[in-house]
């Protein structure tokens, strides 16, 4: 039986200390949480920005009880990608509604009439929501505020900020959608 030298040692804890590192593991992994993010997004723009958010990530928290970094990261990596699909979705339903809030140029009388019907039952929509989900969309979807600093000025925790986000899209979609039936009817 035979024992790692005392160079062997130092020369694995080293590297331990080293795995550890964000700029270390960049390096290392960069390309492969870039791939990740990409075969998701199909972007290569969007994955940059995963890439980098994974990293700061880990720069903020870092991890120290990771067995596989590859395995990690890319988990890491698609679910953030994931993330970024899911916040597209969410404003590409929205879309059409802040267009209607938009001046309108050169359209038909017709198009600004239902432009105009589309902005005021997003306002009759919002005026229905709860003062704290009102207040987080806003912020959010009208003056494009991150969650954290959300967070920070209303004094509530990311969270419960991200909760009244998702409640007061669902209930807008919801109100939206109904009003639009009602019209139909």
């Amino acid at each position: 039986m035979s024992f790692p030298s005392l160079h062997s040692r130092s020369h694995s804890l080293s590297q331990h200390a080293l795995s550890h590192d964000p700029a270390t593991l960049a390096q290392l992994y960069g390309a492969l949480v870039y791939k990740a993010a990409y075969r998701v997004l199909g972007d290569a723009a969007l994955a940059e920005d995963v890439q980098q958010d994974v990293f700061l990530r880990l720069i903020e928290s870092p991890q120290y009880d990771v067995d596989s970094w590859p395995a990690y990261l890319t988990a890491a990596s698609t679910r953030a990608a994931i993330d970024v699909l899911r916040r597209q979705q969410r404003w590409w339903r929205l879309l059409p509604i802040w267009r209607a809030q938009a001046p309108v140029a050169a359209s038909s009388a017709e198009q600004v009439g239902l432009e105009q019907e589309r902005a005021r039952r997003l306002r009759s929509a919002l005026a229905r929501l709860s003062r704290r989900e009102a207040q987080c969309f806003g912020l959010r979807y009208l003056q494009g505020l991150e969650i954290a600093d959300i967070a920070r000025a209303l004094r509530l925790s990311e969270n419960s900020v991200s909760v009244s986000l998702h409640r007061a899209r669902r209930r807008l979609e919801a109100d939206i959608a109904q009003v639009s039936q009602e019209d139909r009817s």
